[in-house]
């Protein structure tokens, strides 16, 4: 690939925009070229000078005509300063060095430097135009620059080359120490001093890798996987000692238990090797990490798809090699290259587009089956998902069947957590929710026609924050903790929210009839158009539904139980321009469909509503046993959930008496009276 454009400082600048922005400063832009002198890619290289963190990213110019941020693919990667070849007798010597940096020092000393980038790159690099040459390879004053010039030797022996090592230690440098470094130390020194005093002659050096000698002094695969995960990984554990390793190029967070930490280190062995890594040596080799990262790493959270640091909202873009992350604070938001904060990304996950802002969020509507009437609803529900210090409402989609549920649950999904699979089947178990929520940020299901009490218990633990726990093995005693808090979203025909715990959580959508049909892949193409411009204007609103909370006072009359939901919603309204009223009323009038549901699901309710339109008492003071008597005239035909003991009328009684209240009956337990336990049913206006 021929390049004749210069990169511009310009283009630099808008590449590392979001670095600068965060405290890095550009280092260096460092230009491949071939052997005719013709550009192929750039690596820009950047620095935070106080925390040391380094950045560096290749750009290339692709055949549209654009650059990029990437590397271009290659069967084996150029070395840097290759057209300097031209200039120099094939019999003058090529000094070859780790990194660009030692190279172009080299140059202006007048030496032929070249270098294939860092300690890792030996494998990947093109050594052909060296072939016969004579070279001397000055590898960094480290192990990692040990196993460099090996690695080199080995490539450069079978091309016939004359070989020579610079003795670093020798030179005495300093830990990693470079070319840079001896010039530093002994500024008086040349070129020569090196040629004369400090070379190692290779040229009998003889690979004896099957001798028994060698054998012994070579490290073992385990060894090598883990001191090329410890160079190129930040090992760590969770409160839950739980062990991640974080990429130093990427920033990516890998958990050590997942395939695709295991993948990773399979693919950099080989490259760096040329060997595919052996089961066994893969398995020692977590092990020993696992036990460096929980015991010798740091503590720190890790989150999943969003985050909550110093007053600042981070959500990750999930985007392959990169941790690219939107930060939202009150009034503004912005994509940066470096969090403060770890995220993993589960391999369903799927990235974002990169956010547009200043569009307009009606885009969204003319694509979902939303009644007007709550989408105001809906709109603070999908910001309230990007809150994870609040407890979550819980949306419930309901319609008949062709009423565009689970596409618009898929669009409400795909808005907020894009995934592989953004609608599952029922959970069969309660450890199913609990397992969905500990790799997902969003917990979606569809198609529920039935709750459990057991299912629906979880999702209020899920939506609030909670854990569960379990034995990893049968025959230990270590336990497995899974500590989330998911915001959910379920569809179904009927309604499968019953529990007036989960109900006071969850805001029930309906969809209407469906009168004018289009195709879904016209629906989905258009939202991929408009996918980033969506994205960007639900930041707009909410960042500033963030700078106008702390201005919100919640009524003291007709106030829901979800405060901070209420609180949130009072200022989106205010920012599309809407009375804080149309957000209550919309609210409270879910909540009290959702009442009505449940009480016409629970058959001690409607029995004691009957009880109380057929009795001239206002008040009744009776045991339960005596009241479950009564109750018994007005049992619905076949109930087969109807209490059969005054223990499970009580348990029945708790369950539906924040729902009697909102119409104006009210169940309290007196406490034992004799034998008995004795109720107080009364009625209010």
């Amino acid at each position: 690939m021929k390049i004749n454009k210069e990169l511009s400082q310009e283009q630099i600048n808008k590449f590392t925009k979001a670095m600068i922005s965060s405290g890095f400063k550009q280092e260096a832009v460092h230009e491949y070229r071939d052997l005719d002198g013709n550009i192929i890619y750039w690596r820009i290289r950047l620095k935070n000078i106080e925390t040391g963190d380094k950045w560096i990213r290749p750009v290339m110019w692709d055949e549209k005509n654009s650059y990029q941020l990437q590397e271009p693919k290659f069967n084996k990667k150029p070395l840097y300063n290759l057209h300097k070849l031209a200039k120099f007798a094939h019999d003058e010597v090529v000094w070859l060095v780790e990194g660009e940096w030692c190279a172009d020092f080299l140059i202006n000393l007048g030496e032929l430097a070249l270098t294939s980038g860092s300690a890792d790159s030996a494998i990947k690099a093109d050594w052909k135009p060296l072939s016969g040459r004579k070279v001397v390879i000055w590898p960094d004053h480290d192990e990692s620059g040990k196993r460099y010039a090996d690695a080199v030797y080995k490539e450069l022996y079978q091309l016939g080359c004359e070989l020579w090592q610079v003795d670093t230690d020798g030179l005495k440098l300093p830990d990693k120490g470079d070319a840079i470094d001896w010039r530093q130390l002994h500024p008086e020194a040349t070129i020569k001093d090196i040629s004369e005093s400090f070379l190692i002659d290779l040229s009998k050096k003889i690979e004896s890798n099957n001798t028994e000698k060698d054998s012994e002094k070579r490290e073992n695969q385990a060894s090598l996987i883990v001191n090329f995960v410890m160079e190129n990984s930040e090992l760590f554990h969770d409160e839950n000692s739980i062990v991640y390793a974080q990429d130093n190029l990427t920033k990516e967070t890998r958990k050590l238990e997942s395939r695709v930490f295991k993948d990773w280190v399979v693919s950099s062995f080989y490259n760096m090797t040329g060997i595919s890594p052996r089961e066994q040596s893969i398995k020692e080799a977590l092990n020993t990490l696992s036990g460096i990262g929980r015991f010798e790493g740091r503590c720190e959270n890790v989150y999943i798809r969003v985050a909550e640091h110093n007053n600042a909202y981070y959500i990750d873009l999930g985007v392959p090699k990169s941790s690219d992350v939107i930060c939202v604070t009150p009034g503004k938001w912005e994509v940066l290259s470096d969090a403060p904060i770890k995220f993993i990304r589960s391999e369903s996950m799927r990235p974002f587009p990169m956010p547009v802002g200043g569009g307009d969020f009606k885009l969204f509507w003319e694509l979902v089956n939303i009644p007007k009437d709550v989408q105001l609803l809906v709109l603070c529900w999908l910001i309230e998902c990007f809150r994870p210090d609040t407890p979550f409402p819980v949306i419930e989609i309901l319609g008949e069947q062709g009423s565009a549920k689970s596409t618009t649950q898929s669009l409400l999904r795909s808005l907020i957590d894009p995934n592989a699979c953004n609608l599952r089947a029922a959970p069969k178990s309660v450890e199913d929710i609990y397992v969905t929520g500990g790799v997902n940020w969003l917990v979606s299901y569809e198609n529920i026609s039935y709750l459990s009490p057991q299912a629906q218990d979880a999702f209020c633990i899920l939506s609030t924050g909670g854990g569960y726990a379990k034995r990893k093995l049968y025959t230990d005693v270590d336990e497995s903790v899974l500590a989330v808090k998911r915001p959910i979203i379920l569809n179904g025909i009927s309604a499968s929210v019953t529990a007036q715990d989960l109900i006071d959580r969850t805001i029930s959508i309906e969809t209407p009839i469906i009168t004018h049909r289009v195709e879904v892949n016209d629906v989905w193409n258009k939202f991929e158009e408009n996918h980033a411009m969506i994205l960007g204007a639900l930041l707009d609103i909410f960042s500033k539904a963030l700078d106008g909370l702390s201005e919100v006072e919640l009524p003291v009359e007709n106030c829901p139980r979800l405060i901070e939901f209420t609180r949130l919603g009072i200022a989106t309204a205010k920012i599309i321009d809407l009375q804080p009223e149309v957000f209550l009323d919309a609210f409270n009038a879910a909540r009290s469909e959702s009442i009505a549901r449940t009480i016409d699901a629970s058959p001690i309710a409607t029995a004691l509503i009957e009880l109380f339109e057929k009795s001239p008492y206002s008040t009744q003071k009776l045991p339960l046993k005596a009241l479950l008597e009564q109750l018994e005239k007005y049992k619905p035909f076949n109930c087969e959930s109807w209490p059969r003991t005054p223990k499970g009328l009580g348990d029945a009684l708790r369950r539906c008496a924040p729902a009697l209240r909102h119409i104006g009956i009210n169940c309290k337990s007196i406490g034992k009276r004799g034998s008995y336990i004795e109720w107080e049913i009364s009625k209010f206006n």
